[in-house]
Protein backbone atom coordinates (compact mmCIF):
# COMPACT_ATOMS: atom_id res chain seq x y z
CA UNK A 1 0.00 0.00 0.00
CA UNK A 2 1.22 3.25 -0.83
CA UNK A 3 2.61 5.70 2.34
CA UNK A 4 -0.03 8.00 0.65
CA UNK A 5 -3.20 6.14 0.73
CA UNK A 6 -2.17 4.68 4.41
CA UNK A 7 -1.85 8.29 5.62
CA UNK A 8 -5.27 8.95 3.99
CA UNK A 9 -7.05 6.42 5.70
CA UNK A 10 -5.34 6.44 8.96
CA UNK A 11 -6.57 10.58 8.40
CA UNK A 12 -10.00 9.27 8.21
CA UNK A 13 -10.45 7.07 11.02
CA UNK A 14 -9.31 9.87 13.06
CA UNK A 15 -11.72 12.08 11.99
CA UNK A 16 -14.76 9.86 12.36
CA UNK A 17 -12.71 9.06 15.87
CA UNK A 18 -13.45 12.92 16.47
CA UNK A 19 -16.98 13.03 15.44
CA UNK A 20 -17.99 9.91 17.12
CA UNK A 21 -16.40 12.06 20.65
CA UNK A 22 -17.82 15.48 19.58
CA UNK A 23 -20.47 15.80 22.31
CA UNK A 24 -23.87 17.29 21.04
CA UNK A 25 -25.22 20.93 22.22
CA UNK A 26 -27.57 19.85 25.23
CA UNK A 27 -28.36 23.41 26.76
CA UNK A 28 -30.21 26.56 25.11
CA UNK A 29 -28.39 29.92 25.54
CA UNK A 30 -31.14 32.38 26.54
CA UNK A 31 -30.10 36.14 26.98
CA UNK A 32 -31.82 39.16 26.59
CA UNK A 33 -33.00 42.44 27.92
CA UNK A 34 -36.67 43.58 29.72
CA UNK A 35 -38.11 47.18 29.75
CA UNK A 36 -40.91 48.59 31.47
CA UNK A 37 -40.74 46.50 34.77
CA UNK A 38 -38.92 46.80 38.54
CA UNK A 39 -38.96 42.81 38.86
CA UNK A 40 -35.44 41.31 39.57
CA UNK A 41 -35.91 37.81 37.47
CA UNK A 42 -37.82 35.84 35.17
CA UNK A 43 -38.80 32.29 35.50
CA UNK A 44 -39.03 29.52 33.29
CA UNK A 45 -42.34 27.05 33.58
CA UNK A 46 -42.95 23.88 31.41
CA UNK A 47 -45.83 23.06 29.22
CA UNK A 48 -48.04 22.01 32.66
CA UNK A 49 -47.52 25.68 33.80
CA UNK A 50 -44.80 24.22 36.47
CA UNK A 51 -42.30 26.54 37.45
CA UNK A 52 -38.47 24.64 36.45
CA UNK A 53 -36.08 27.97 36.52
CA UNK A 54 -35.47 31.10 37.57
CA UNK A 55 -33.94 33.41 35.90
CA UNK A 56 -31.90 36.23 37.11
CA UNK A 57 -32.00 39.67 35.91
CA UNK A 58 -28.98 42.39 36.29
CA UNK A 59 -29.60 46.11 37.00
CA UNK A 60 -29.70 46.94 34.20
CA UNK A 61 -32.43 44.53 33.54
CA UNK A 62 -30.55 42.41 31.48
CA UNK A 63 -30.38 38.26 31.41
CA UNK A 64 -27.82 35.64 29.85
CA UNK A 65 -28.49 32.07 31.42
CA UNK A 66 -28.16 28.79 29.86
CA UNK A 67 -31.12 26.17 29.89
CA UNK A 68 -30.26 22.32 30.20
CA UNK A 69 -33.72 21.25 29.30
CA UNK A 70 -35.32 18.76 26.37
CA UNK A 71 -37.19 20.23 23.41
CA UNK A 72 -40.63 21.44 24.02
CA UNK A 73 -42.96 24.10 24.64
CA UNK A 74 -42.71 26.69 27.75
CA UNK A 75 -43.65 29.53 28.94
CA UNK A 76 -41.95 32.70 30.77
CA UNK A 77 -43.13 35.06 33.17
CA UNK A 78 -43.04 37.25 36.07
CA UNK A 79 -45.85 36.36 38.76
CA UNK A 80 -46.93 39.79 38.07
CA UNK A 81 -47.65 40.06 34.55
CA UNK A 82 -49.41 37.39 31.64
CA UNK A 83 -46.69 34.09 30.33
CA UNK A 84 -45.68 34.20 26.85
CA UNK A 85 -45.48 30.71 24.98
CA UNK A 86 -41.99 29.66 23.94
CA UNK A 87 -40.56 26.73 22.38
CA UNK A 88 -36.90 25.67 23.26
CA UNK A 89 -34.44 22.94 21.77
CA UNK A 90 -30.70 22.41 22.51
CA UNK A 91 -28.93 24.05 20.24
CA UNK A 92 -30.83 27.44 20.31
CA UNK A 93 -29.24 30.28 20.97
CA UNK A 94 -31.74 33.02 21.16
CA UNK A 95 -31.89 36.74 22.28
CA UNK A 96 -34.91 38.39 23.40
CA UNK A 97 -36.01 41.60 23.79
CA UNK A 98 -38.84 42.20 26.46
CA UNK A 99 -41.37 45.04 27.06
CA UNK A 100 -43.75 44.92 29.84
CA UNK A 101 -46.48 46.89 31.30
CA UNK A 102 -48.78 45.65 34.16
CA UNK A 103 -50.96 43.56 32.17
CA UNK A 104 -48.87 42.09 29.66
CA UNK A 105 -45.76 41.35 27.38
CA UNK A 106 -44.61 41.45 24.14
CA UNK A 107 -41.81 39.86 22.77
CA UNK A 108 -38.95 39.67 19.49
CA UNK A 109 -36.73 37.44 19.32
CA UNK A 110 -33.37 37.44 17.23
CA UNK A 111 -30.27 34.65 16.93
CA UNK A 112 -31.04 30.50 16.61
CA UNK A 113 -34.62 29.60 17.02
CA UNK A 114 -36.15 33.15 16.62
CA UNK A 115 -38.27 32.12 13.90
CA UNK A 116 -40.12 30.04 15.83
CA UNK A 117 -40.63 31.82 18.95
CA UNK A 118 -41.42 35.01 16.83
CA UNK A 119 -43.77 32.92 15.00
CA UNK A 120 -45.62 32.49 18.05
CA UNK A 121 -46.16 36.11 19.15
CA UNK A 122 -47.40 36.58 15.54
CA UNK A 123 -50.15 33.29 16.27
CA UNK A 124 -50.96 35.33 19.66
CA UNK A 125 -51.59 38.60 18.88
CA UNK A 126 -53.69 37.08 15.63
CA UNK A 127 -56.04 35.39 18.09
CA UNK A 128 -56.29 37.88 20.19
CA UNK A 129 -57.31 40.51 17.81
CA UNK A 130 -59.87 37.51 16.47
CA UNK A 131 -61.65 36.80 19.90
CA UNK A 132 -61.22 40.91 21.41
CA UNK A 133 -64.46 42.14 21.41
CA UNK A 134 -66.34 39.07 19.96
CA UNK A 135 -69.49 38.69 20.64
CA UNK A 136 -70.10 34.69 20.41
CA UNK A 137 -73.50 34.84 20.73
CA UNK A 138 -73.13 35.59 16.56
CA UNK A 139 -71.34 32.81 15.84
CA UNK A 140 -73.69 30.04 17.84
CA UNK A 141 -76.49 32.44 15.72
CA UNK A 142 -75.24 30.76 12.48
CA UNK A 143 -76.86 27.54 10.49
CA UNK A 144 -74.58 24.43 10.61
CA UNK A 145 -73.09 25.23 7.12
CA UNK A 146 -72.38 29.14 7.69
CA UNK A 147 -70.74 28.38 10.64
CA UNK A 148 -68.50 25.46 9.41
CA UNK A 149 -67.67 27.56 6.57
CA UNK A 150 -66.42 29.73 9.21
CA UNK A 151 -64.33 27.97 11.00
CA UNK A 152 -62.80 26.31 7.63
CA UNK A 153 -62.23 30.26 6.88
CA UNK A 154 -60.50 30.99 9.80
CA UNK A 155 -58.31 27.81 9.82
CA UNK A 156 -57.08 28.00 6.05
CA UNK A 157 -55.91 31.40 7.17
CA UNK A 158 -53.83 30.54 10.40
CA UNK A 159 -52.21 27.23 8.52
CA UNK A 160 -51.91 29.13 5.15
CA UNK A 161 -49.44 31.82 7.20
CA UNK A 162 -47.66 28.62 9.10
CA UNK A 163 -46.93 27.49 5.35
CA UNK A 164 -45.52 30.86 4.65
CA UNK A 165 -43.01 30.78 7.22
CA UNK A 166 -40.18 28.71 5.04
CA UNK A 167 -37.65 29.44 8.03
CA UNK A 168 -39.60 27.56 10.48
CA UNK A 169 -38.14 23.71 11.46
CA UNK A 170 -40.16 20.48 10.44
CA UNK A 171 -40.55 19.21 13.86
CA UNK A 172 -41.74 22.95 14.77
CA UNK A 173 -44.19 22.71 11.82
CA UNK A 174 -45.61 19.35 12.70
CA UNK A 175 -46.73 20.72 16.44
CA UNK A 176 -48.12 23.71 15.25
CA UNK A 177 -50.21 22.51 12.29
CA UNK A 178 -51.50 20.17 15.32
CA UNK A 179 -51.88 22.91 17.25
CA UNK A 180 -53.85 24.51 14.54
CA UNK A 181 -56.21 21.46 13.91
CA UNK A 182 -57.01 21.12 17.73
CA UNK A 183 -58.03 25.09 17.80
CA UNK A 184 -60.17 24.24 14.58
CA UNK A 185 -61.51 21.49 16.39
CA UNK A 186 -62.28 22.76 20.10
CA UNK A 187 -64.04 26.22 17.84
CA UNK A 188 -66.23 23.36 16.40
CA UNK A 189 -66.78 21.58 19.26
CA UNK A 190 -68.32 24.72 21.33
CA UNK A 191 -71.03 24.88 18.73
CA UNK A 192 -72.00 21.60 19.43
CA UNK A 193 -71.81 22.02 23.04
CA UNK A 194 -73.44 25.63 23.75
CA UNK A 195 -75.21 26.81 20.55
CA UNK A 196 -78.70 25.44 22.90
CA UNK A 197 -77.44 27.82 25.85
CA UNK A 198 -76.49 30.51 23.94
CA UNK A 199 -79.63 30.61 21.80
CA UNK A 200 -81.75 29.60 24.68
CA UNK A 201 -82.90 26.16 23.03
CA UNK A 202 -82.29 23.40 25.86
CA UNK A 203 -83.24 21.08 23.52
CA UNK A 204 -81.41 21.77 20.53
CA UNK A 205 -78.86 19.06 18.85
CA UNK A 206 -76.73 19.48 16.06
CA UNK A 207 -77.50 17.18 13.20
CA UNK A 208 -76.32 13.84 12.34
CA UNK A 209 -74.42 15.25 9.30
CA UNK A 210 -72.47 17.70 11.75
CA UNK A 211 -68.71 16.78 12.16
CA UNK A 212 -67.31 15.13 15.31
CA UNK A 213 -64.23 17.42 15.48
CA UNK A 214 -62.12 14.96 17.50
CA UNK A 215 -62.44 12.10 15.32
CA UNK A 216 -59.03 12.02 13.53
CA UNK A 217 -56.73 12.20 16.38
CA UNK A 218 -53.97 9.54 17.07
CA UNK A 219 -54.05 8.88 20.56
CA UNK A 220 -50.90 7.16 21.03
CA UNK A 221 -48.26 9.59 19.15
CA UNK A 222 -45.16 9.89 21.13
CA UNK A 223 -43.93 12.75 19.36
CA UNK A 224 -46.78 14.91 20.33
CA UNK A 225 -46.38 14.56 24.30
CA UNK A 226 -44.10 17.80 24.18
CA UNK A 227 -47.13 20.14 23.17
CA UNK A 228 -49.27 21.73 25.78
CA UNK A 229 -52.63 20.59 24.14
CA UNK A 230 -51.79 17.11 23.32
CA UNK A 231 -53.03 15.66 26.52
CA UNK A 232 -56.80 17.84 25.93
CA UNK A 233 -56.93 16.63 22.28
CA UNK A 234 -56.92 12.72 23.82
CA UNK A 235 -59.66 14.25 26.50
CA UNK A 236 -61.96 15.29 23.62
CA UNK A 237 -61.52 12.15 21.93
CA UNK A 238 -62.61 9.82 24.42
CA UNK A 239 -65.18 12.07 25.75
CA UNK A 240 -66.71 11.82 22.29
CA UNK A 241 -66.11 7.95 22.33
CA UNK A 242 -67.68 7.53 25.69
CA UNK A 243 -70.66 10.22 25.50
CA UNK A 244 -72.59 7.78 28.47
CA UNK A 245 -69.65 8.57 30.90
CA UNK A 246 -72.02 11.23 32.56
CA UNK A 247 -74.24 9.14 33.68
CA UNK A 248 -71.88 6.82 35.96
CA UNK A 249 -71.97 7.89 39.52
CA UNK A 250 -68.46 8.98 39.35
CA UNK A 251 -67.61 10.23 36.38
CA UNK A 252 -63.89 10.68 37.50
CA UNK A 253 -63.43 6.97 38.54
CA UNK A 254 -64.74 5.82 35.19
CA UNK A 255 -62.72 8.15 33.47
CA UNK A 256 -59.55 6.75 35.25
CA UNK A 257 -60.82 3.07 33.81
CA UNK A 258 -61.40 4.27 30.73
CA UNK A 259 -57.88 5.97 30.41
CA UNK A 260 -56.06 2.88 31.97
CA UNK A 261 -57.84 0.38 29.30
CA UNK A 262 -57.08 2.73 26.08
CA UNK A 263 -53.44 4.42 26.37
CA UNK A 264 -50.91 2.39 25.87
CA UNK A 265 -47.83 4.70 26.26
CA UNK A 266 -47.01 4.82 30.21
CA UNK A 267 -46.00 8.73 30.20
CA UNK A 268 -49.33 9.56 28.48
CA UNK A 269 -51.19 7.30 30.60
CA UNK A 270 -49.71 8.74 33.95
CA UNK A 271 -50.11 12.77 32.66
CA UNK A 272 -53.41 11.80 31.56
CA UNK A 273 -54.57 9.86 34.87
CA UNK A 274 -52.78 13.03 37.07
CA UNK A 275 -54.75 15.48 35.27
CA UNK A 276 -58.14 13.83 35.96
CA UNK A 277 -57.31 12.91 39.53
CA UNK A 278 -56.05 16.33 40.54
CA UNK A 279 -59.12 18.38 38.86
CA UNK A 280 -61.35 15.34 40.14
CA UNK A 281 -60.49 14.01 43.40
CA UNK A 282 -62.30 16.88 45.32
CA UNK A 283 -65.31 15.82 43.31
CA UNK A 284 -65.70 12.04 44.20
CA UNK A 285 -68.12 10.13 46.72
CA UNK A 286 -65.57 7.53 47.18
CA UNK A 287 -62.24 8.99 47.95
CA UNK A 288 -60.80 5.53 49.18
CA UNK A 289 -61.51 4.15 45.61
CA UNK A 290 -60.27 6.51 42.94
CA UNK A 291 -57.36 6.91 44.99
CA UNK A 292 -56.72 3.32 45.34
CA UNK A 293 -57.58 2.84 41.13
CA UNK A 294 -54.89 6.12 41.01
CA UNK A 295 -51.89 4.49 42.70
CA UNK A 296 -52.36 1.09 40.61
CA UNK A 297 -51.78 3.15 37.58
CA UNK A 298 -49.74 5.74 37.75
CA UNK A 299 -45.54 5.27 38.05
CA UNK A 300 -44.75 8.89 38.33
CA UNK A 301 -43.35 9.51 41.40
CA UNK A 302 -44.34 13.54 41.49
CA UNK A 303 -47.64 12.69 40.31
CA UNK A 304 -47.82 9.89 43.09
CA UNK A 305 -46.77 12.11 45.66
CA UNK A 306 -48.73 15.34 44.76
CA UNK A 307 -52.20 13.11 45.08
CA UNK A 308 -51.03 11.31 48.20
CA UNK A 309 -50.84 14.67 50.13
CA UNK A 310 -54.07 15.58 48.40
CA UNK A 311 -55.47 12.81 49.64
CA UNK A 312 -54.55 13.17 53.26
CA UNK A 313 -55.97 17.01 52.89
CA UNK A 314 -59.00 15.84 51.73
CA UNK A 315 -59.35 13.01 54.59
CA UNK A 316 -58.97 16.43 57.29
CA UNK A 317 -62.74 16.99 55.44
CA UNK A 318 -64.65 13.70 55.51
CA UNK A 319 -67.97 13.33 57.02
CA UNK A 320 -68.29 14.37 60.50
CA UNK A 321 -65.41 16.41 60.47
CA UNK A 322 -66.16 19.83 61.47
CA UNK A 323 -66.49 22.62 59.07
CA UNK A 324 -64.02 25.17 57.74
CA UNK A 325 -64.88 28.60 58.71
CA UNK A 326 -65.47 31.91 56.75
CA UNK A 327 -65.98 35.29 56.95
CA UNK A 328 -67.45 36.53 54.00
CA UNK A 329 -69.40 39.91 52.92
CA UNK A 330 -73.29 39.38 51.07
CA UNK A 331 -74.16 41.69 48.80
CA UNK A 332 -75.65 44.19 51.07
CA UNK A 333 -72.07 44.23 52.56
CA UNK A 334 -72.83 42.69 55.90
CA UNK A 335 -70.47 40.28 57.28
CA UNK A 336 -71.49 36.44 57.31
CA UNK A 337 -69.94 33.83 58.73
CA UNK A 338 -70.16 29.86 58.49
CA UNK A 339 -70.59 30.10 62.47
CA UNK A 340 -73.22 32.63 62.27
CA UNK A 341 -75.10 30.39 60.41
CA UNK A 342 -75.21 26.67 62.81
CA UNK A 343 -78.71 25.19 63.75
CA UNK A 344 -79.62 25.19 60.57
CA UNK A 345 -78.58 23.45 57.54
CA UNK A 346 -76.13 25.37 55.32
CA UNK A 347 -76.15 24.05 51.17
CA UNK A 348 -73.29 26.06 50.02
CA UNK A 349 -73.08 26.88 45.86
CA UNK A 350 -69.57 27.53 44.84
CA UNK A 351 -70.30 29.48 41.65
CA UNK A 352 -69.02 32.49 38.90
CA UNK A 353 -70.59 34.23 36.88
CA UNK A 354 -68.33 33.67 34.13
CA UNK A 355 -69.03 30.21 34.28
CA UNK A 356 -71.62 28.47 32.27
CA UNK A 357 -72.24 25.34 34.24
CA UNK A 358 -72.60 27.17 37.55
CA UNK A 359 -75.48 29.59 35.31
CA UNK A 360 -76.92 25.91 34.52
CA UNK A 361 -77.94 25.08 37.63
CA UNK A 362 -79.37 28.77 38.90
CA UNK A 363 -82.96 27.57 37.69
CA UNK A 364 -82.63 24.16 39.49
CA UNK A 365 -81.27 25.79 42.56
CA UNK A 366 -84.11 28.17 42.65
CA UNK A 367 -86.16 25.42 42.89
CA UNK A 368 -84.87 23.98 45.35
CA UNK A 369 -84.82 27.23 47.82
CA UNK A 370 -88.15 27.43 47.08
CA UNK A 371 -89.51 23.89 47.78
CA UNK A 372 -87.21 23.96 50.96
CA UNK A 373 -88.25 27.89 52.00
CA UNK A 374 -89.63 27.11 55.01
CA UNK A 375 -86.81 24.54 56.40
CA UNK A 376 -84.43 24.44 58.76
CA UNK A 377 -81.68 25.10 56.08
CA UNK A 378 -79.60 28.09 54.53
CA UNK A 379 -78.61 28.28 51.21
CA UNK A 380 -75.35 30.06 50.30
CA UNK A 381 -74.26 31.29 47.94
CA UNK A 382 -70.30 32.44 46.79
CA UNK A 383 -68.50 33.69 43.85
CA UNK A 384 -65.43 33.88 43.45
CA UNK A 385 -62.90 34.88 40.98
CA UNK A 386 -64.81 38.24 39.56
CA UNK A 387 -65.15 41.85 39.88
CA UNK A 388 -67.90 42.89 42.84
CA UNK A 389 -69.42 45.10 40.28
CA UNK A 390 -70.18 42.04 37.77
CA UNK A 391 -71.58 40.11 40.70
CA UNK A 392 -73.78 42.58 42.20
CA UNK A 393 -75.15 43.15 38.73
CA UNK A 394 -75.93 39.53 38.41
CA UNK A 395 -77.41 38.44 41.15
CA UNK A 396 -80.25 41.51 40.62
CA UNK A 397 -80.58 40.71 37.22
CA UNK A 398 -81.40 37.41 37.93
CA UNK A 399 -83.48 37.86 40.89
CA UNK A 400 -80.53 35.43 42.58
CA UNK A 401 -82.32 34.44 45.99
CA UNK A 402 -80.84 32.77 49.52
CA UNK A 403 -77.44 33.91 50.85
CA UNK A 404 -75.47 35.94 48.38
CA UNK A 405 -71.67 36.19 49.43
CA UNK A 406 -68.29 37.71 47.01
CA UNK A 407 -65.25 36.27 47.73
CA UNK A 408 -62.41 39.03 46.29
CA UNK A 409 -60.19 35.75 45.80
CA UNK A 410 -59.72 31.86 46.07
CA UNK A 411 -56.48 32.39 48.65
CA UNK A 412 -59.13 32.22 51.58
CA UNK A 413 -58.24 29.30 53.50
CA UNK A 414 -61.95 28.06 53.65
CA UNK A 415 -61.24 26.84 49.72
CA UNK A 416 -57.82 25.69 50.60
CA UNK A 417 -58.98 23.95 53.26
CA UNK A 418 -61.69 22.17 50.66
CA UNK A 419 -59.27 21.74 47.58
CA UNK A 420 -61.47 23.75 45.69
CA UNK A 421 -59.81 23.48 41.90
CA UNK A 422 -63.41 23.73 39.86
CA UNK A 423 -66.62 25.17 40.01
CA UNK A 424 -69.12 24.52 40.20
CA UNK A 425 -68.63 23.22 44.18
CA UNK A 426 -71.45 21.96 46.16
CA UNK A 427 -70.85 21.38 49.77
CA UNK A 428 -73.53 20.00 52.54
CA UNK A 429 -72.96 20.81 56.38
CA UNK A 430 -75.44 19.97 58.97
CA UNK A 431 -76.38 22.13 61.87
CA UNK A 432 -73.71 21.61 64.82
CA UNK A 433 -71.75 23.07 62.05
CA UNK A 434 -70.09 19.69 60.53
CA UNK A 435 -69.97 18.60 57.22
CA UNK A 436 -72.41 16.01 55.97
CA UNK A 437 -70.80 16.18 51.92
CA UNK A 438 -67.65 17.95 50.62
CA UNK A 439 -69.05 17.21 47.33
CA UNK A 440 -72.97 17.67 47.95
CA UNK A 441 -75.08 16.73 44.67
CA UNK A 442 -75.98 19.49 42.67
CA UNK A 443 -79.39 21.46 42.56
CA UNK A 444 -80.80 19.56 39.33
CA UNK A 445 -79.78 15.92 40.33
CA UNK A 446 -82.90 14.57 42.09
CA UNK A 447 -80.55 13.18 44.61
CA UNK A 448 -80.19 16.60 46.36
CA UNK A 449 -84.00 16.38 47.52
CA UNK A 450 -83.05 13.15 49.46
CA UNK A 451 -80.06 14.19 50.91
CA UNK A 452 -81.58 17.81 52.48
CA UNK A 453 -84.64 15.43 53.40
CA UNK A 454 -82.73 12.68 55.29
CA UNK A 455 -80.66 15.62 56.99
CA UNK A 456 -83.88 18.10 58.19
Amino acid sequence: MKLTNLLLIILALLLVNCSKNKKEIDYVVFLGTIEGSNIDSLKIYDKDNKPIQTILLSKELTFNDTLFIPKGYYYIGDFKTSTKLLFLKPSYNLKANIVSNDQDYSISFQGIGSNENNYLQEKEKYNKSFTKGVDYKYFMALNEEGFLKLSDSIYNEKINYLNLNLNLGSDFKDYESFSLKYENSQFINTYSQWKGEFIGDKNFVVSKNFPNPFSNYNISDEKMIIHPNYSNSIFQVLINKHKNIYKFPDINLEFLNILDEEITIEEIKDKLVYTVMKAGIGHTKDLDTIYSKFMSIVKNKGYRDEIKDTYSNLKKISKGIVSPMFELYDINNRLVTLESLKGKLVYIDIWGTWCIPCIQEIPALKMIEKEFRNKDIYFVSISINDKKENFENFVHEKELTGIQLFAPDTKISFFNDYQLKTVPRFILIDKEGKIIDANAYKPSDPKLKEQLLEYL
